[in-house]
Order: C-alpha cells, then structure tokens, then sequence
C-alpha cells in the first residue's frame, strides 16, 4: 500500500514539471535559414532564374546585345474630345425683355443668321424710337445744309450761316450713328434697321439670329419667361470640328511640339483619323497632372463627338534616345512584358519593361534596360516556366 502511494507521488510531480516547462525560442531567420515566401522582399532588379549545367547545355539560349539610338517614336496618350473654338456658340439676351417665341429647339439644326428667339422689351422700342428720331434730324439738317449753301453761293446769306448749319449737321449725324451703334450692338441687322425707317409702326420684338451654324444643344429658358441682359439662352455647337486635348506625361511633352502627327483612335473603332498637334499648353493641368497637346480636328459622319473619350498615337519629329530590342525578346506576365536579361551563361533576371512602339519586328522599350546588356532572343518561354517554377519551389 505504501508502495502505491509513492509511485502516485512521483507521477504527480512528474506531470506538474512538465506542465510548467517553457519551450525554448529560436530567433527569426535562424535554425530555417530564410525567411518564408510571403515575406521575402523581391530583389529591385526582378528575379533571378538559375539553370542548372544540364538546362544550360539543352537550352542553348540565343542573347543580343542592346545598343542605344536616336531614332523617333509613337508615344500614347489618353485624350478628350471638346467642341472647338469658334465652332460654339453660347447665345444670350442683349436686353431685358420677354420670351415672345422660340423658333428653335434642342437638337434642331439652324444656319447662321436664322431666328432663334423673339424678345418683348420696352427698352428695345425706346432704342427703335431714339433712331427713328435721329434719323429724322439727319435728314431734315442735311437738307438745311444744303439749302444754306446754296444761298451763300448766291451771295444771298453770309458764310457764317453755313458754318452753323454744318455744325449742327455733324451733330445729327453723330447722334445718328450712335443710335445705330447701339441697335447693332444688340444684334439688330442692317435689313431689320431699313425696315424701321420704312414702317409705320414700332413693333418691340427683338429678333436674337445665330451667330453660327450648328446644332442647337441646350435651350435654357421658356416661352413666357422674363430675361435679364445677359442671361444664357441657349447654346450652339458646330460638330463638323472639334478640339482634342491630349494629357502626355511630362517626360513624354519634352518631345513632342506644334505640327507632330497624330493618329485620333477610339476602342470601338477599326479606322485612324490623321491629325497634327495645334498647340502644346506650357504648364501642366492641374487636375491630370499632365501636359495638354491641343488638335483641331474635321470630324467624319460626326465623329468624333464632344465629350468623348478617345486615345492618341503621337509621332515626335523630335529624335530621343530609344532602346529598340527584337520582338522576340518579349513575354509577358499577365498584363506586364519581360525580358531575360544575362547575368552570366547560367544566371538570367528576370525584368519588366514598358513598351513603347511595336514595328517591324522590333520593339522600343522606355525604362528597365540599359544600353550594353545581353537579354534572351530565343527560349524565353522556357525561362519563364523555369522562373514559375523556381516561385513555386520556395513556396
């Protein structure tokens, strides 16, 4: 029985030791060597791909050396389509007034000079009035002036009375051409004038014409409706030219200049539209952080259209270094293109790079190589199963 006891006693403390011992620590990166995948940091320079001597000698991989050129280039660009200068037109009231009609509507086209609005307005027949009578003085002093100069031709009123009577003949004549000034400063026509001076009656309906041809976008008020001078009426656009502002990094702006050739595409379109650069804006948007190149452009069949998103193939005159590899060279992973670039008859790394233009069997490249390396020309989908591989393994 006691023998028990001490078997139980020495099995509690037993177990007590072991519930209470502490698990010695190994510091991070040590007893495994390396740290796991997922936290590894990628060399900066891309990934490495080791071949073994076996795959080196199978594979027998072709380099090419990069050399460096001045030579021109197609940079991209995203652009949007904006109505032109002198191809819109933002109509408004010259006067206070009344709505009277509306001739025009949204989407209806009109040509220059056409009726779109009639406003009622007091203040248009006071102006209609002013004329009237200082067209009446006009004539009426023209006429004393001519009657004067006669008599003092006959000797039978002296020359002081010419001077005075041409004196105030210049005078009606300046009223006279201020009163027109300020019917054609609201847009009253030179027909429209003659007609007031052969009525007999004024009506106060101020006719508002387009100042250009187009279509009629917006119509901002209705019929009825009380204007103040210079409130918005409508607004007209002329889709047969269009302004195209194109946003280019400002790396890419140092090359480009006035008259580049541009090629205007959208994703939804097979065909190009041939252009040139108008103009390139000297400081940046400062909402795309970009510089703006500006082209005028004739749309055709009305494309493209304001407000449109479009893309942009810009030629530079001006020739840049460039660094233009074979086609050959070029995988991708996923949406980003590699090269292979040697490091030694068995090391190869693996880098991005941004391509630039695509011809002729060769691609020019902008950042990720270096003007002297080899890269891979042939087997580089094998390199990339390889570099896959190699990923896989240490995970």
């Amino acid at each position: 029985m006691k023998t028990k006891w001490i078997l139980a006693l020495i099995l509690g403390i037993y177990v007590a030791s072991c519930g209470t011992g502490q698990k010695s620590e190994i510091p991070a990166g040590e007893g495994t060597g390396e740290l796991p995948p997922s936290l590894r940091q990628e060399s900066p320079t891309g990934q490495m791909v080791q071949l073994t001597e076996k795959q080196g000698d199978e594979l027998a991989i072709e380099t090419v050396m990069i050399h460096g050129a001045k030579a021109k280039y197609t940079l991209q660009a995203p652009a949007v389509t904006f109505p032109a200068p002198a191809h819109s037109s933002l109509i408004s009231t010259p006067i206070n007034g009344q709505i009277n009609r509306i001739f025009k509507y949204e989407g209806n086209m009109v040509r220059k000079g056409d009726i779109l609005f009639q406003i009622q307005s007091i203040e248009f027949g006071n102006l209609v009035s002013d004329y009237l009578q200082a067209y009446a003085e006009e004539r009426f002093q023209r006429s004393k002036q001519k009657r004067i100069q006669q008599l003092v031709e006959e000797t039978i009123s002296a020359a002081s009375e010419l001077e005075k009577a041409v004196s105030e003949y210049e005078r009606a004549s300046a009223i006279l051409r201020a009163s027109y000034s300020r019917l054609r400063a609201i847009g009253v026509s030179d027909e429209e004038i003659s007609q007031f001076t052969n009525g007999e009656t004024i009506t106060p309906l101020l006719n508002v014409h387009a100042p250009i041809s187009g279509i009629v976008e917006t119509v901002f008020v209705e019929l009825g409706q009380s204007v103040n001078a210079l409130e918005d009426l409508s607004r007209l656009l002329d889709n047969s030219t269009v302004l195209i502002r194109g946003y280019v990094s400002p790396d890419d702006a140092r090359h480009i200049q006035r008259g580049d050739s541009v090629k205007v595409w959208n994703q939804g379109r097979q065909s190009f539209l041939p252009a040139t650069i108008e103009s390139v804006n000297p400081g940046m948007d400062p909402t795309n952080r970009s510089v703006v190149a500006n082209i005028i452009i004739e749309t055709v069949n009305g494309w493209p259209k304001p407000g449109e998103n479009l893309q942009l193939d810009v030629t530079t005159s001006v020739e840049v270094d460039v660094i233009t590899i074979p086609v050959d060279a070029i995988t991708y992973d996923g949406n980003q293109a590699v090269v292979f670039v040697k490091k030694d008859p068995r090391t190869y790394e693996k880098r991005n790079v941004n391509i630039a233009e695509i011809r002729d069997r060769q691609v020019t490249v902008q950042g990720g190589l270096a003007e002297g390396e080899e890269i891979a020309v042939s087997k580089v989908f094998s390199l990339k199963a390889i570099s896959r591989y190699d990923i896989m393994a240490e995970e």
